[in-house]
């Protein structure tokens, strides 16, 4: 008797909520999700293939400025919510610009969650 005592005490006290009854819900623990403002997918005009390889640009937010950074086939940047302007380069292709980017929407911990666009290059 004394060994099954000590067993559900220590289950108790070991387990994170403890001995209460199982009605209540889970506890959930936010892991710094990783806040992106503005995600943008180059892409040529015409064959519609990717171009993010040498593609760079700018997001601007009022004073607020950030490069944009390429990651695998599309570029991001800005960690706030805002109205942003968002500027696409690449050698061999006109500037693309698009104004008036609405960036208004957080995810459940927090973190911005991205304005995704498609940003058509025309060759020059």
């Amino acid at each position: 008797m004394t060994r099954l005592r000590l067993t559900l005490v220590l289950t108790c006290w070991l387990t994170p909520m403890g001995c209460q009854n199982n009605t209540a819900a889970p506890v959930a623990y936010c892991t710094a999700p990783q806040s992106i403002a503005v995600l943008v997918t180059p892409l040529d005009s015409l064959s519609l293939l990717s171009v993010a390889d040498s593609a760079r640009g700018i997001v601007q937010s009022g004073t607020y400025t950030d490069s944009l950074r390429r990651s695998v086939g599309v570029l991001t940047g800005g960690t706030r919510l805002g109205t942003y302007q968002v500027t696409v380069e690449r050698p061999g292709y006109h500037l693309w610009i698009r104004s008036n980017v609405q960036v208004t929407r957080q995810g459940p911990c927090g973190n911005v969650e991205p304005e995704r666009l498609t940003a058509y290059l025309q060759r020059t």
